[in-house]
């Protein structure tokens, strides 16, 4: 008898720590594809496995009252093929959210960089737009460290986004940049604009503008993309463009883009074409085949970094790759 009523006892006292936790959300994405190359500018293996931005995060809240929340997430880079992977490596923040909109502090996708990511068909492949699109390096189109970041609430479908990176040393204004997005997702129709600007962008960049948009007219779906980057004096100033479209045919989704950028001053400009089809094994599940032609390109921006594979960028070397994979979100 007394050893059961300890047991109540115990599990009285310790019911509040739990439910203290219960609110943590645990979930992920689980990308693999076997990739098959053909790279005539470098001698590069002819095939390799990618883990493509697959990724494992936890998150949660807190009611405040009033409308008010504490929100926190850690979310961090797992690579399947090689193991490994550092700690909140990708969007991972504590903040707050409520009627106002949410505010947050730490580590952060840009709002230029989100502007993008809607109209990307091929996004975290190895034939993502940021194989050709604007530098994700050189314009604030990345996911930095020391951000300070508010975003609104949705104004029947319009919201806007800013946040502030203050670099490594906060001391250094030099080091400093921002990003803006504004959006409009409503329906069928998506238009997004985004800019970034600072001294910390880059040793190279002075700004750049995105624009994108998207219109889904039943099964079809257009999108496009246009970026244009401002260098420093001296070095030369790129545009770039994406124009792509996909179908749906119940499981299926048939996919293509091309995208190309012109570099000011030289020939060596990238560009990219791509045809793909999607094949949707439940809500969670899915496979794809996919191939890609380019040059003056790494392909693999949706990969980790020892899973790109680049043609010459002077010769004018082409590559491509036939990629199949498979998505698992939890």
């Amino acid at each position: 008898m007394k050893k059961i009523l300890a047991v109540a006892i115990a599990t009285a006292f310790a019911a509040p720590a739990f439910a203290a936790t219960s609110n943590v959300d645990i979930y992920g994405k689980l990308h693999m594809s076997v990739n098959f190359f053909d790279d005539q500018a470098d001698a590069t293996s002819n095939i390799g496995l990618s883990s493509n931005a697959s990724r494992i995060g936890f998150k949660g809240a807190e009611d405040l009252g009033g409308g008010l929340s504490a929100i926190w997430q850690i979310e961090q880079t797992v690579t399947l093929d090689e193991s490994g992977g550092s700690f909140a490596t990708r969007n991972s923040f504590i903040g707050l959210k409520g009627g106002f909109g949410t505010a947050l502090i730490g580590r952060h996708d840009t709002p230029l960089k989100s502007v993008g990511r809607t109209v990307d068909l091929f996004g975290d492949t190895m034939a993502d737009s940021r194989n050709v699109m604007t530098d994700a390096i050189n314009t604030g189109n990345g996911r930095p460290n020391n951000v300070l970041m508010y975003t609104s609430p949705s104004f029947t479908g319009m919201q806007f986004a800013a946040a502030y990176v203050t670099g490594d040393d906060s001391e250094n204004e030099d080091t400093d940049h921002y990003s803006l997005g504004v959006t409009y997702n409503n329906g069928p129709v998506y238009l997004g604009v985004g800019y970034a600007d600072g001294d910390g962008l880059s040793p190279t960049n002075d700004k750049t503008w995105r624009l994108a948009a998207g219109y889904t007219m039943g099964n079809l779906k257009f999108v496009g993309q246009y970026d244009s980057n401002d260098s420093v004096s001296g070095l030369a100033d790129s545009d770039a463009w994406m124009l792509g479209m996909g179908y749906t045919m119940g499981n299926i989704v048939l996919k293509a883009n091309y995208m190309e950028r012109d570099i000011d001053n030289t020939g060596n400009d990238p560009q990219q074409w791509t045809i793909g089809a999607d094949y949707n094994l439940s809500k969670r599940t899915s496979v794809y085949a996919l191939y890609a032609n380019g040059e003056y390109i790494t392909v693999g921006s949706g990969a980790g970094t020892s899973d790109q594979v680049g043609s010459c960028a002077t010769c004018g070397g082409d590559i491509s790759v036939l990629s199949l994979g498979m998505v698992h979100t939890f």
